[in-house]
């Protein structure tokens, strides 16, 4: 099936300026010369061509087409991008005529798996480019332009020659056990190292699921402090239930908004009190509680005009050790002695001075959130991994360790490792194969499927 000629609409379905059809496969130039209305040399690689497409020696509109001569193009075959005018009932025309010449409709992700399968990029590059394309903000599309840039695949091939070469010195002893002499400290320090730049990796992971769905971040505190006036204020509409009854807010409710071009997720939670609450407001204070556990941040609120009582101090227990905003709310009304209070009890944390109610110093929230996000700043460092990469960085470090464990059992010092060397090389062919299934050098069918069947058509 790789050697089909295949084709597909490559932009979002619908009324608009412009449409892409794309053709991959050895029939492309063909193709081409029997639905485009124009000279055939006018047609060469790389250039943009001005033409019609025909259909039974008719023009139905204009067009033009860029033509890629195999391997210079994205999926390695000879290729053509087709630009049309975007009417749904003229794209499937244009596509009936296209598969009646000889191209058959491509598969989710079919052009590029083609461009995996013929070396125009790795299984990390492949992966990055469906999470480009469904990026929820432009930090994400960033870092994983990065990864389908190749950054990533360049530290993965890094490690992989350094075991590669730790293979081959471990062959070595058990080939040539008579003439060389490797020492077990000369293999254990090469070990060290590989792992060290394994581990910094992992610990310099960020999931591009965490990314990709924002900064969540919960705001606690006790009832009617203010949380739900100030998420109203934050959203720029009146989305939470505002009113002086204790309880109002008895489940979370969730809004996102952006900042920077980045997603934040605001949690507005049920208040936390003291005394009895009924069985629906007892159960909303549970999720409220989950969802600050599981949060990334919160902003946490006291109240100016009330002295502070045991809800206060219980929920900084709670969030005392989380990234956080503390704001002393209500300061169009505040009672100076409760801000004294305030001031005392948390002296070592600072206290931001808003109102909600009156949309004062709201921007202080805005400059935490730009705190927040100066922490994902993008440093040389730091690695962007699905969950499927990172588990196979770990299953990597689990094998690793176990080497470095079989070398040290293996002998002195002063002693060649000889009593194991065939069980440590099997364990590094080990590891080269979870190399081989991060970069795809190694992989089934299945797990290739899977992937690339949550591509979209066209791509």
């Amino acid at each position: 099936m790789d050697d089909d000629t295949i084709a597909a609409l490559s932009t979002p379905l619908g009324k608009g300026g412009i449409a892409v059809i794309r053709i991959s496969g050895a029939n492309t130039r063909p193709i081409l010369a029997e639905l485009i209305e124009s000279p055939p040399r006018s047609i060469s690689p790389g250039r943009a061509c001005h033409g019609f497409v025909v259909a039974k020696n008719k023009r139905i509109d204009e067009c033009v087409v860029v033509f890629f001569k195999n391997p210079n193009s994205y999926t390695g075959q000879d290729l053509a991008e087709i630009s049309i005018h975007s009417n749904p009932f003229l794209i499937e025309e244009v596509l009936e005529l296209i598969f009646k010449i000889g191209a058959r409709s491509a598969l989710p992700g079919e052009f590029t798996y083609r461009a995996f399968k013929n070396g125009k990029m790795d299984l990390i590059q492949a992966e990055s480019v469906n999470q480009l394309i469904n990026a929820n903000s432009k930090y994400y599309a960033s870092v994983q332009f990065e990864n389908m840039d190749g950054r990533l695949s360049e530290r993965v091939e890094l490690l992989r020659e350094r075991i590669m070469d730790l293979g081959i010195r471990i062959e070595t002893v058990i080939e040539f056990e008579e003439d060389q002499f490797l020492k077990r400290i000369q293999i254990e320090k090469q070990l060290t190292e590989t792992l060290t730049m394994l581990r910094q990796i992992l610990s310099h992971a960020v999931l591009n699921e965490t990314l990709n769905r924002g900064f969540q971040v919960v705001l606690t505190g006790k009832v009617n402090v203010g949380k739900s006036s100030l998420f109203n204020s934050l959203l720029m509409q009146e989305r939470a239930i505002i009113s002086p009854i204790p309880g109002t807010t008895r489940d979370y409710i969730s809004e996102r908004i952006y900042v920077e071009g980045f997603p934040f997720i605001l949690v507005d939670v049920a208040g936390i009190h003291q005394g009895k609450a009924g069985e629906i407001e007892t159960l909303g204070i549970q999720r409220g509680v989950q969802r600050i556990q599981s949060s990334d941040a919160v902003i946490f609120m006291l109240d100016a005009s009330r002295k502070l009582d045991q809800s206060d101090f219980e929920i900084y227990e709670l969030i005392k050790a989380r990234p956080k905003m503390i704001v002393a709310n209500k300061i169009d009304i505040v009672k100076p002695e409760v801000m004294n209070q305030i001031k005392s009890v948390f002296g070592k944390e600072k206290i931001h001075e808003i109102s909600a109610k009156e949309n004062k110093n709201i921007n202080s929230v805005f400059s935490f959130f730009n705190r927040l996000l100066k922490s994902l700043e993008k440093k040389e460092s730091t690695y962007y991994l699905n969950q499927r990469q990172k588990k196979l960085f770990e299953d990597l470090d689990q094998v690793l360790k176990g080497v470095r464990q079989l070398v040290k059992s293996g002998g002195s010092h002063d002693h060649p490792v000889y009593s194991n060397a065939e069980i440590i090389a099997e364990e590094i062919r080990k590891s080269l194969e979870i190399i081989g299934h991060l970069t795809g050098t190694v992989s089934t069918e299945e797990i290739l499927n899977r992937i690339f069947s949550r591509f979209c058509v066209g791509k």
